[in-house]
């Protein structure tokens, strides 16, 4: 069963990471750029993950994992979404 506590608390850390990208740097310039900072943010996930059990960090893995969510939800606000009323 979800649990929509946690799920919340997830959710508000990535909108949180996400205003903070908004904050500091303008909209992605096109679909190409937005899918190279989610690359990006996979790729450093991918880099914890690959590490000895010992080794990773969840807090880290954790961190990575909220910058790929607050990114796909730039890219859905940047380039998916039309302006409109």
């Amino acid at each position: 069963m979800i649990d929509i506590k946690r799920a919340e608390r997830i959710v508000n850390l990535i909108f949180d990471e996400y205003q903070r990208a908004v904050d500091r740097n303008p909209p992605f310039n096109s679909s190409h750029e937005g899918y190279a900072v989610i690359k990006e943010e996979m790729d450093e996930l991918w880099d914890e993950v690959k590490k000895s059990r010992s080794m990773r960090s969840k807090q880290t893995m954790m961190a990575e994992a909220i910058q790929i969510g607050a990114m796909a939800l730039r890219f859905i606000a940047d380039i998916c979404m039309d302006e409109g009323p």
